[in-house]
């Protein structure tokens, strides 16, 4: 961004905030030190939710708010964090006490291994010392980190996988506070801005200097950015979000009947989850994958001097993946595998079923005899379909260890769609809406996405010709007059739009 575009994002923050933009936020952050002065280390969970109210307050033209850092510091992420009261207090007493090194100590290894404090993230860690010095530290969450990318132009993304990676985007943000004058208790607010400003134009790719010129410079995903692509609830997407990064698990699969978006829905997940998108991995498991193809195998190879024939180890994907995230612990990984259940996945996974659910633990591989463990920074998404009833037959062993984030046939999502379209006719709905109110309640029901591609009348009969009845004929291969019933109604009410 250039030097008069981050003057004027500036001047209209600062015009939209008001002259007690900074005094409102200084007032809030001293009730907060004072309420932790008094309570740190011993506090109950209604004033840890007040800690968490008080700093979210401040004023915009004179009126008090209480969103500095909503979502951060409310709802599902302060519920939580207060699951465990006794964990809680104690590194509270730790952020809060006497030793600078100790906290930041602390913040270090929470930032490594999350599930050391569920719920935390990093949000929670970085009040903590912004409230010790909000001179020297900053509020590392994903607006002010990639806010802070654009307001400086570096290449390299700010990360919350490590102390050093903190060490880092606070090191810089000082650095550009003093440039451009911008006080502790604004920078959140303008860095938001400015990622905002830079969305509204297409994103300058720049190459970066140094033997990686060549490399583009990632995009920059966020949660809300992965519900608009997506058309659904940002609270959801902060949910899945949670789930995979505060707790043990780092792994997850989307179920639910075909054309409610499971496939679209772990992409753009996993580009928001993934430090870049060099670093998102898609496979599509079917009947012959294998253990071999996914951990480790075998693979013959033709001796260059003899002429003969050798068997040599070769790592699999998933192991390959393993080796670049090990090599790079403050990025994370993803690798999204689409129709998840075609595969026999007990033979697939092998160990990782132990491997994944205990991320450092190490087991020794059966082909190399190598010690192999599934790094924390590696996150695994996978789809399932429920149609064919195979959900039901997958190894429970399996299932206990991944999150279910569930996928159904959604009216709103097909609304916000048709809104984001500027559908003026609404007759995808109406399609949805019929069929839905004839095969709703069935688990196999399609979904909405069969309706997001036009509100043609013509396109829609396609769909409905094409893609929806023949499913339905399977579904219902015991009801015929049913289908037969269901075809003419959908028939006249796309004669009617059309």
């Amino acid at each position: 961004m250039t030097t008069p575009s981050v003057r004027e994002v500036l001047r209209q923050v600062r015009d939209q905030f008001g002259p007690r933009f900074v005094p409102a936020r200084v007032e809030a952050e001293d009730e907060a030190r004072r309420l932790l002065d008094a309570r740190a280390g011993r506090m109950t969970h209604d004033e840890f939710i007040e800690l968490g109210g008080v700093f979210n307050r401040h004023e915009s033209q004179g009126v008090v708010r209480r969103d500095r850092f909503s979502p951060a510091f409310t709802g599902y992420s302060i519920l939580r964090v207060t699951e465990r009261m006794e964990e809680l207090n104690e590194a509270m007493r730790v952020l809060w006490g006497p030793s600078e090194e100790d906290a930041l100590e602390l913040v270090s290894r929470v930032l490594r291994v999350r599930s050391e404090l569920p719920g935390a993230g990093s949000s929670l860690l970085t009040m903590m010392m912004y409230l010790r010095d909000p001179d020297r530290f900053g509020i590392q969450i994903d607006a002010t980190m990639h806010g802070l990318r654009v307001a400086t132009g570096v290449t390299q993304q700010y990360r919350a996988f490590s102390g050093e990676g903190y060490a880092r985007f606070c090191d810089d943000l000082l650095a550009w506070r003093r440039e451009w004058n911008v006080a502790p208790q604004e920078h959140d607010a303008v860095l938001t801005a400015l990622l905002r400003a830079a969305r509204e134009d297409p994103p300058v790719v720049v190459d970066p200097p140094g033997p990686d010129k060549g490399q583009r410079s990632p995009s920059v995903t966020t949660s809300a950015d992965v519900a608009r692509s997506c058309h659904l609830p940002v609270e959801t997407v902060d949910g899945w979000v949670s789930a995979l990064t505060d707790g043990r698990l780092r792994q997850a699969f989307f179920h639910g009947p075909p054309g409610t978006g499971k496939t679209w829905v772990a992409r753009h997940l996993a580009t928001h989850l993934a430090t870049s998108p060099d670093h998102v991995r898609v496979v599509q498991f079917h009947p012959a994958f294998s253990y071999e193809d996914f951990v480790e195998g075998l693979r013959p190879e033709v001796d260059a001097r003899s002429g003969g024939l050798d068997y040599v180890v070769r790592p699999g994907l998933f192991r390959t993946l393993c080796a670049e995230a090990e090599a790079a612990p403050d990025d994370r990984f993803v690798l999204v595998v689409d129709e998840m259940n075609r595969a026999d996945l007990a033979a697939v996974f092998g160990e990782l079923l132990m491997l994944l659910e205990y991320r450092g633990h190490s087991a020794h591989l059966p082909y190399s005899h190598e010690k192999f463990s599934v790094p924390e920074n590696v996150v695994l998404l996978g789809t399932m379909n429920t149609a064919d009833r195979s959900l039901a037959l997958v190894d429970f062993a399996l299932r206990r260890r991944f999150h279910a984030f569930a996928l159904r046939p959604d009216r709103e999502v097909l609304t916000r769609w048709l809104a984001a379209h500027g559908d003026p006719s609404q007759l995808p709905l109406r399609v949805f809406d019929l069929i839905d109110a004839r095969v709703g309640g069935d688990p196999s029901a399609p979904g909405h996405s069969y309706w997001m591609d036009s509100d043609d009348a013509a396109t829609l009969e396609r769909t409905w010709a094409f893609q929806v009845q023949p499913y339905l004929a399977e579904l219902w291969f015991d009801r015929p007059d049913r289908l037969e019933d269901l075809d003419r109604e959908v028939r006249v009410l796309l004669g009617e739009g059309s």
